[in-house]
Parts: structure tokens; C-alpha cells; sequence
């Protein structure tokens, strides 16, 4: 005989739907919670809040000049007796340029290089504490123009013309009844400005790839000087976040500065040899040199993605710099700099 199987089949009614669509939705439901929790335990973040990489390009328009102001100042503190806190044995003094320089395009080309044209529209220099005997040898770049060509990576190419209007001008800071005596000057000062326009950009390593919020990356720059001193400082640079501006997205990049030993690929604006007048001179001359001993700082710069240019730019660090050998007895001088530069986009036409 054959085995008998009772079988029952319950009818499938909507209310059988209904309990199994509770059932799910309750087990879904808790599924969630414990998800969130975990989210909020691990640190993740909402897939709206994920961070993703944007591209820092620069960009030009034919016919479309943009201006630019930079100012560099230093405010200088020599003390001849540091370890006295003598207020008598400080000498102070300050000097700064200020210069709008017009970049306007030559020949645009958004996948390769453009060349532009640079014209010092106004220069101004400004110096206190000192004797000046002729004014700032940097003013006769007033109305000067150079070009070079850049990519949309920002690095330069060709600035051979930039060297040769610097070297050029120079010749002014040369005393005509000292032969080879030079005076102080801020050639420097206008050299790192235009040199470094868009270092921030052009050290990205891998530009195609886009920069993260949070990623670093490093590059070492001049620290510009008066008293021919041919010193980097090194920089790393941070992509701290992504504004939305009135016109679109603003990336804010944020940088520290420090001592470096990379030696600086920037030219020295100068032909021949030559002696330096003034205390710098002195100091050099008796002193075997200096050296700069400590330097730290920081700064931050505001780039339109959108529009692809620097909005504006601002850096500020403080150095020492110290004799590198004291020949005169009980002679220990040391120089604190108190630098700042600043870079502001003033408008196009």
C-alpha cells in the first residue's frame, strides 16, 4: 500500500500579502537603523557628502585682459644685541612694491599653450629706514612688457623675456661713480610674483586626475629679498575645500611654509660681479655671508574653478637670518623679516 500525503493548500488571500509585506518592511526597517548606526560609528558619510576630485585649470578668453595687483612688503628688524633686550640695539625699517601688471592674451589655446602678453601698468616702491639714493631700481619697469606662454596646468614656459626685462633694469641700482657698487633694490620681489604665478596649480603631480579636499601636495618657492640672498622656503600646499561662490564653485587652497635645502631655479636679475652697499653689504662683506635660520608661515588663495584664474592670494612668514661667521669681538647681529604677498584680481576688459 502506498504512502497517503494530507496535503492542505492554505488560499492566498490579500491579507496574507499585507502580514508578508509587514514582515519585510519591519525586517527592512531594522536593517536601516542598524546601517545608520554603523555609518555613524565607522565616520562614513552620506553618498551627497563624498568628496569628489575637481580639476584646477587655468583658463583664457581671447580679447579678454585680466589685471592683477601684487604688494610685497617686509618690515626688517636688525639687532645688533639680541641677547641684551636692548630696544637701542634694534634698527628697524621697511620696504614694499606694489605693482598691477595687465595679462593679456596673444594667442589662446585651450588644449595646448597660451601666450600672453604681461604689461607693468603701475609700480610703486616704498622704502623707510635708509638712505635711498635714486629711487627703486625696480620702478623702471613702469610700462615694460614681456611675454611667455603657459598651459592649462599653469606651469610657464619661456620666460627668457621676464629675465632679460629684470636684468635689464637692474642696471638702474648700479651707482654710476661706484663702478660696481649696486644699492638695494625689490627686483626680487617682482621676480617671485611673476615667476610663480601659478605654482600652486603647475606642482600638482598628477593634474589630471583632479585634487581631492584634504590632499597636499609640495613645491619650494624664492624668498624674496633685498639683499641678494638666493633662498627657497619650501611649501605644501592643501586643498582645504570647495566654496560655492556667486559665479561658481571657489577652490580654497590653503599653505604652510618652512626651511628648505632645494636651491632656487629662479635667476639672479644681475650681470657680473659686484658689492653691495648699505648694512646688508657690511654684512656680507665682513661676515662671510648669510644665512637664513628659521622660517615659518602660512597662506591662502582663492581659485574660481569656473572662470579658471586666481581671485586672489595671500601669504605671510616670518625668517631669521643670521650672520655665518662674527669677526669683531662681541658682534652677534640678527635680522627677523617680517614678510607678506598678496596677489588680488582687479578686474578684466
Amino acid at each position: 500500500m502506498g504512502l497517503l500525503y494530507n496535503c492542505t493548500v492554505k488560499p492566498v488571500t490579500p491579507i496574507f500579502f499585507g502580514e508578508c509585506y509587514m514582515q519585510i518592511h519591519k525586517s527592512f526597517s531594522i536593517t536601516l537603523v542598524l546601517y545608520c548606526l554603523l555609518l555613524s560609528v565607522t565616520g562614513c558619510v552620506e553618498p551627497s557628502q563624498k568628496t569628489e576630485g575637481v580639476f584646477l585649470n587655468v583658463d583664457f578668453k581671447q580679447g579678454e585682459t585680466l589685471r592683477y595687483r601684487f604688494e610685497s612688503e617686509r618690515k626688517v628688524t636688525t639687532d645688533w644685541a639680541p641677547e641684551k633686550q636692548d630696544a637701542k640695539s634694534k634698527k628697524k625699517s621697511t620696504e614694499s612694491v606694489e605693482t598691477v601688471v595687465a595679462y593679456e592674451p596673444i594667442e589662446v589655446n585651450p588644449y595646448g599653450l597660451t601666450k600672453l602678453k604681461a604689461t607693468f601698468e603701475s609700480i610703486k616702491a616704498v622704502k623707510s629706514g635708509g638712505r635711498d639714493r635714486q629711487g627703486d631700481a625696480v620702478e623702471t619697469l613702469k610700462g615694460k612688457s614681456y611675454t611667455f606662454s603657459v598651459g592649462a596646468d599653469g606651469k610657464i614656459h619661456d620666460k627668457s623675456e621676464l629675465v632679460k626685462l629684470l636684468t635689464a633694469a637692474s642696471k638702474a641700482a648700479f651707482r654710476k661713480e661706484g663702478g660696481g657698487t649696486k644699492d638695494p633694490d625689490l627686483l626680487d620681489d617682482v621676480l617671485a610674483t611673476q615667476w610663480y604665478l601659478w605654482d600652486s596649480l603647475s606642482s600638482i603631480e598628477k593634474p589630471s586626475k583632479g585634487v581631492k579636499v584634504g590632499q597636499t601636495w609640495e613645491s619650494h618657492i624664492l624668498v624674496p629679498t633685498s639683499m641678494v640672498l638666493r633662498n627657497d622656503r619650501n611649501v605644501t600646499y592643501q586643498l582645504a575645500e570647495v566654496r560655492e561662490g556667486e559665479l561658481g564653485k571657489v577652490a580654497v587652497i590653503k599653505s604652510t611654509y618652512a626651511m628648505t635645502d632645494a636651491k632656487s631655479e629662479a635667476p639672479l636679475p644681475y650681470e657680473g660681479s659686484f658689492r653691495l652697499s648699505g648694512t646688508f653689504g657690511f654684512f656680507r662683506a665682513m661676515f662671510k655671508g648669510l644665512s637664513i635660520t628659521s622660517l615659518e608661515g602660512s597662506g591662502e588663495e582663492m581659485f574660481d574653478i569656473n572662470a579658471g584664474r586666481v581671485n586672489s592670494s595671500e601669504q605671510s612668514y616670518k625668517f631669521t637670518i643670521k650672520p655665518n661667521a662674527a669677526p669683531l669681538p662681541g658682534a652677534d647681529p640678527v635680522i627677523y623679516i617680517d614678510q607678506k604677498i598678496t596677489m588680488k584680481f582687479v578686474g578684466n576688459r
